[in-house]
């Protein structure tokens, strides 16, 4: 409490933060076509460049955790960005964008978003877009849109260079730039590069990112986009350490994790102007995402013999080697037409993403459990070994047609209406093979047991959905607009999610359909005296929830699972964000409020696990010479439940605390093409943690800080 009382006093005197001025912004993620911010009908929050400046962001995650209405959960595979309170479920509630290309993977078990990929440097703004977004986008927006906008899609001419020291031996490095060569042909290339240690011991990190293309005047009319990334990364880290263990030392590493990962992604965009009233727009994608990661970890097997026997082997040394290979192709058309009244736009959408993900889980041991119905025999000491090596490859293909009107009903109300119909066809194989080498217990001879299990499913499903939006938007003023909207979203199953296992171990094909939210919205966007406020309530229905329901869960080797259309969620929430300017002074504000329940299905009257209750954010810049810039960003993050389960399945919840950080930053302006920036995170030193449950946790780092040197030409 002294610590928020202590910010509440700096935030009032003078301070730094994310300055996200509306006024004039140019969206795309709305309609995939520019448009004016302060025009739509939704609580949209964009991060500008200047405000990525400001800071030295390391990942785009740095960046999102910062943002007033958006929460980051750090999960097992990486992390989820999480808008409204969609919690464990947002890696498919909510869709992130690069450049409007969906990057979100067709798998939630292993799956994760590989925003870090991104280089902070070639980023020209973010627009987040809470709770919409379902015509322009299909399945999977019920949280809502988060779509990166690089800067290939500027044609200016431009040169940075930056060089910065971090805490923990971490140092950071990069380039970029784009100029006119001719009128005609503009180019544009950036690399970045970070190598250094981390929070906890043991930890280090090493990744590079390149990114280059073309935009090409063909004429007046036409122009074409060519852009390529390519990252590559290592991270040596470590899994979840017990609380008790943390308490006595923060930085104490867990089991080790060892990981890589490589990114490519390729576009072609064309621009056709038919003429001054019709534009049509293509886009071609091609993307990869591989990942490969080998964890260590103490488990249990539980093994089923012949004639209802069994053995179970305590504490065994195990290692899980994953693979995940992701390739996915598509293509976006859309044209826009204007007319009197207002503007249409018609759009289709295909994608085709492949997945190949693999998992070999090896384990020892060096006694057992002798079992024989309700008997147990005397501790066996024989060795022990288990291998389960799992294979999934799954697909998903989709197709939607779409079509968005916005019509002027007069020269201050706006009408948009909008309807999506999307097929998705999704499927698969999967296999397991599990192999059990030990021997009996000498005195029923000794002799060898081996056990070899091998099974293989294979399924093929589809899906038709529709979306759509109906909202209106009246501008009551030059400057402000009142609007309401109602939205009709759906999420259509991924691929790994229409087979089950029992707890024989045998897979089995489900029934899961699509899941459908309808969601309302009333806000308000204006600019009073010097201040800007954005306004909105909101309401989330979901039905026909796609459930999880699983047991052996500390078992990746014997676990099983079955999905069902259970649940069903309500999340009631409002979002506030305002700013204002008093000479070389902006504060800003943003508080966002969710209140989660599950309505329907086992777990009737619980939240939503994983999910936040609400996020504040405060901060200020103050100008104090032309030179000199100071600042201080404070975020906390409400409290969630966790849903966790023991050793015999039953589930129990976790309380997780609320939590709060404070970012101190500084920047000197030495002259018109270099700037030095300097800062301290976690200024508090409090101690808050990425994920936790009840006996475990990884900790976010104490105190920490940076310094870097930018060029700008």
């Amino acid at each position: 409490m002294k610590n928020i009382l202590l910010l509440a006093i700096i935030v009032s005197s003078l301070a730094t933060a994310q300055e996200i001025k509306l006024d004039g912004s140019i969206i795309t993620s709305t309609t995939g076509f520019e448009e004016n911010l302060l025009k739509e009908n939704k609580n949209i929050t964009v991060i500008s460049k200047e405000t990525l400046e400001k800071k030295d962001y390391k990942n785009v995650e740095e960046v999102l955790r910062d943002a007033p209405n958006v929460m980051v959960q750090e999960t097992y595979f990486g992390p989820v960005i999480d808008l409204r309170g969609n919690g464990e479920r947002a890696i498919s509630r909510v869709k992130v964008l690069v450049d409007g290309i969906g990057i979100n993977p067709i798998d939630e078990s292993m799956g994760t978003l590989p925003i870090n990929t991104i280089p902070v440097n070639s980023i020209e703004r973010i627009e987040i877009i809470p709770g919409g977004g379902a015509v322009l986008n299909g399945s999977g927006t019920a949280g809502g849109v988060v779509n990166v906008i690089t800067k290939s899609t500027a044609r200016k001419n431009y040169f940075t260079s930056s060089y910065g020291n971090m805490s923990y031996d971490t140092n950071k490095a990069s380039f970029g730039g784009g100029y006119n060569i001719t009128d005609r042909l503009y180019m544009n290339m950036g690399y970045s590069y970070l190598k250094g240690n981390g929070y906890r011991n043991d930890d280090d990190r090493e990744e590079g990112s390149f990114t280059g293309g073309f935009d090409y005047k063909i004429s007046d009319r036409q122009r074409i986009r060519i852009q390529g990334t390519k990252f590559r990364g290592n991270q040596d880290t470590s899994n979840p350490i017990n609380k008790e263990l943390l308490a006595q030392n923060r930085k104490a590493a867990g089991f080790p994790v060892e990981s890589n990962s490589d990114r490519e992604s390729y576009s072609l965009d064309h621009e056709f102007k038919v003429n001054d009233k019709f534009t049509v727009l293509t886009t071609l994608y091609d993307q990869r995402y591989k990942r490969n990661f080998v964890e260590n970890s103490v488990m249990d097997y539980e093994m089923e013999m012949p004639k209802k026997k069994s053995v179970f082997v305590p504490n065994m040394n195990a290692q899980m080697d994953g693979r995940f290979d992701e390739k996915s192709k598509g293509a976006k058309i859309r044209g826009k037409y204007i007319y009197d009244r207002g503007e249409l736009v018609l759009g289709y959408d295909y994608n085709k993403t492949k997945l190949k993900r693999s998992s070999l889980i090896t384990a020892t041991g060096d006694k057992y459990d002798y079992i024989m119905g309700p008997i147990k025999l005397p501790t066996v000491i024989k060795p022990v070994d288990v291998s389960v090596n799992v294979d999934n490859d799954i697909f998903k293909e989709t197709n939607g047609f779409y079509g968005l009107n916005r019509y002027n009903l007069t020269e201050k109300l706006q009408l948009t209406t909008g309807l999506r119909y999307e097929h998705s066809s999704y499927g698969g194989t999967r296999s397991s093979v599990s192999n059990i080498n030990t021997s009996y217990p000498n005195y029923m001879g000794g002799k060898p047991i081996k056990i070899n299990k091998t099974r293989v499913a294979e399924d093929k499903k589809s899906s038709d959905n529709f979306a759509g939006e109906i909202g209106l938007n009246y501008s009551y003023s030059d400057t402000g607009s009142i609007y309401t909207r109602y939205e009709r979203g759906f999420i259509s199953p991924m691929p790994g999610q229409i087979t089950d296992k029992d707890q024989k171990g045998e897979y089995k094909p489900n029934n899961l359909k699509s899941e459908t939210s309808d969601t309302l919205e009333v806000g308000v966007k204006d600019f009073i005296g010097n201040s800007f406020l954005s306004w909105s309530v909101f309401t989330t229905f979901t039905e026909d929830e796609i459930s999880l329901i699983q047991g052996s869960v500390h078992n990746p080797a014997t676990k099983w699972w079955s999905y069902k259309n259970l649940g069903k969620t309500r999340r009631i929430g409002t979002e506030l964000f305002a700013e204002q300017y008093f000479g070389n002074l902006t504060l800003n504000q943003g508080i966002t409020y969710v209140n989660t329940k599950i309505t329907k299905g086992d777990y009737k009257g619980d939240k939503v696990p994983m999910a936040p209750e609400g996020k504040l954010t405060l901060g200020a810049n103050y100008k104090i010479t032309e030179k000199l810039t100071s600042g201080v960003t404070f975020n906390y993050v409400g409290k969630s439940t966790v849903r966790e389960f023991d050793k015999k399945d039953n589930t129990f919840k976790t309380n997780i605390s609320g939590y709060h950080f404070t970012d101190l930053t500084v920047q000197y302006k030495v002259n018109e093409y270099f700037t030095v920036s300097g800062g301290i995170n976690n200024i508090f030193n409090n101690n808050y943690n990425y994920s936790e449950t009840r006996d475990s946790a990884i900790p976010a780092p104490g105190r920490n800080y940076y310094l870097s040197g930018a060029i700008s030409l």
